[in-house]
């Protein structure tokens, strides 16, 4: 059997691109997946004679979050692994929940990485990740291109996301950790059902004949989300009878025609090409934006930074400067 570091650097090597002498971020939280992938990439990273550095955030959501971020950097100076602890601000912790956790976190960890010059963050997410991640969206509602999930490359701000350990599953990776003595945190709040990740998780745990199923419909996304872009950037060109960096204008009757999905999702596009630098937008704003232009005729509405107008023959959107 092939083993996963085996596994891990061929899928580097293979389909991945780098610079010479790359220079990259790791995500450590103390946690098996993150220390798993600073300990993989400590070994990559030397092979190409790149630079890594381990970004450990204090997100201060916890009473000793100080000391078990001062334990980690401890612990990876042991190994000879540089890393650098970024402390979240107070007064940007208020509803000391997950999401706002991950937003904090990821923010900071992507403004080091502007700072410094440095192009890949590499974040520890696996399989099991993406399979919890599907069911949590499933029932949110999300749409098709929502259930496609946690994807293994992505651009945010000009910064490269890479999430190698996607094609690994929890228990290979704490095999790993196991067959080579590597300590890591384990988070109580992993344990603890007020959060709706924990929640799913004890379900598949519980209920693990899902599982079959939840493979197959992430399989079957995967599969076709491309063919499902191409579908979407082939209805806004048809609809589209303006395009310039100050306005995007639709043919109304056919916008309004369209399913309240792709509505969305037009909507959607639009904004992120007036935004670009801070592209994302709320579904549940765009929801309540579109059953409000439905209504009015040439009263304007203002969505974060973009305007909405309607008339009997278009709708227009605008960028707000």
């Amino acid at each position: 059997m092939i083993s996963l570091e085996k596994k891990f650097y061929n899928s580097l090597n293979q389909e991945y691109l780098f610079e010479n002498r790359p220079k990259v971020a790791i995500a450590v939280s103390g946690g098996p997946d993150s220390i798993a992938l600073v300990f993989l990439m400590q070994n990559w990273i030397r092979e190409n004679k790149g630079k890594l550095i381990a970004l450990i955030v204090n997100h201060q959501m916890r009473e000793n979050s100080s000391e078990e971020a001062v334990s980690v950097k401890r612990y990876l100076f042991k190994k000879n692994i540089n890393s650098v602890v970024l402390k979240i601000s107070k007064k940007n912790i208020l509803k000391f929940n997950m999401s706002q956790a991950r937003e904090n976190r990821f923010s900071k960890m992507i403004n080091y990485c502007k700072k410094n010059n440095i192009f890949h963050l590499f974040i520890g997410h696996h399989y099991d990740d993406n399979l919890e991640t599907f069911l949590i969206r499933k029932i949110a509602g999300s749409n098709f291109e929502g259930l496609n999930c946690i994807q293994e490359r992505t651009v945010y701000k000009n910064i490269r996301i890479l999430r190698p350990l996607l094609k690994f599953s929890r228990k290979q990776i704490i095999n790993y950790l196991h067959k080579n003595d590597f300590h890591y945190v384990k988070d109580p709040s992993n344990k603890n059902e007020k959060y709706s990740r924990v929640k799913v998780r004890n379900f598949l745990k519980q209920n693990s004949f899902y599982l079959i199923d939840i493979k197959q419909d992430i399989k079957l996304i995967k599969d076709n989300i491309d063919d499902y872009k191409s579908m979407i950037y082939q209805i806004f060109n048809l609809i589209n009878i303006e395009f310039s960096k100050n306005m995007i204008v639709f043919e109304s009757v056919n916008f309004f025609n369209l399913d309240k999905e792709l509505q969305i999702k037009l909507t959607e596009i639009v904004y992120k090409f007036f935004n670009p630098n801070n592209p994302y937008l709320r579904y549940k704003k765009i929801i309540n934006a579109l059953n409000i232009i439905t209504k009015i005729t040439t009263k304007s509405l203002v969505i974060s930074r973009m305007s909405i107008k309607k008339d009997n023959n278009c709708i227009y959107f605008t960028p707000v400067i």
